[in-house]
């Protein structure tokens, strides 16, 4: 896959904008790979979205913007997501807002690692492993294929940027990889949550849930619900009604 980020921002320094890019491409190459045996060419570019009518040059598989302010008019969700359908419509997208990382009190570049992995675990959101239910209940449900969710909170560094942790395909239950739960080899049991994460699941009606760690403040669940998550979130509610 070919994935450009592009950096929409007035404030992130051209700098260390390439040198998170860098670091990503090492995730990606180096611990997301061999766990995941999925991988992809990073490109960083600066753009400017303002006016909402010249595409990103290059060739791409799928773009994550990288914003100010998720109330600014020229980068924000609305506007970002008005400028992508109109200039790369069909590609699949994310979006990392820095006020937003900041109110849930995460490095952007933590962000960002989390939405790349996911982004290429499952770029448009649709696909779900079959598991049992939580919570002891009874029959099965559809876990969303969300790598990074579940160990939300938990991060490294790679040449000094802070990047996302994830699970492998034993969270999963699934073949491959090194066999544990998550990169970090941390506490946590398949399909379960690290104390920051949480996960999402849909039930055989279509009914949608999500299953909070146990240290997810308030504020964090206020942050979340303004991240692109919830547009993923809601592109799979509507494959699931549209079944």
């Amino acid at each position: 896959m070919r994935l450009t980020i592009a950096n929409v921002s007035k404030t992130i320094p051209a700098a260390d904008f390439q040198a998170t890019v860098a670091a990503l491409s090492r995730q990606v190459t180096e611990d997301f790979h061999p766990e995941w045996n999925i991988t992809a060419k990073l490109r960083g570019t600066k753009a400017d979205i303002g006016k909402g009518k010249a595409p990103i040059a290059g060739v791409h598989d799928a773009i994550i913007y990288v914003g100010d302010s998720s109330q600014d008019p020229s980068t924000g969700v609305d506007g970002a997501f008005g400028y992508h359908s109109r200039n790369h419509k069909n590609i699949p997208f994310g979006f990392v807002y820095l006020d937003i990382c900041k109110e849930y009190g995460e490095a952007w570049s933590t962000t960002l690692s989390h939405e790349v992995l996911e982004l290429l675990a499952d770029p448009t959101a649709v696909m779900t492993v079959t598991g049992p239910s939580p919570k002891g209940k009874k029959g099965t449900v559809h876990y969303d294929l969300e790598v990074c969710d579940p160990t939300q909170g938990d991060s490294y560094t790679i040449d000094h940027v802070v990047v996302s942790n994830f699970v492998t395909p034993g969270y999963f239950g699934l073949a491959g990889g090194s066999g544990h739960t998550n990169f970090l080899n941390l506490p946590l049991a398949p399909l379960g949550v690290r104390p920051g994460g949480y996960f999402q699941y849909e039930d055989n009606h279509g009914s949608v849930h999500q299953i909070q760690g146990d240290e997810v403040t308030k504020q964090m669940l206020a942050a979340k619900a303004l991240m692109g998550a919830a547009r993923r979130n809601a592109r799979r509610a509507e494959r699931l009604h549209g079944a």
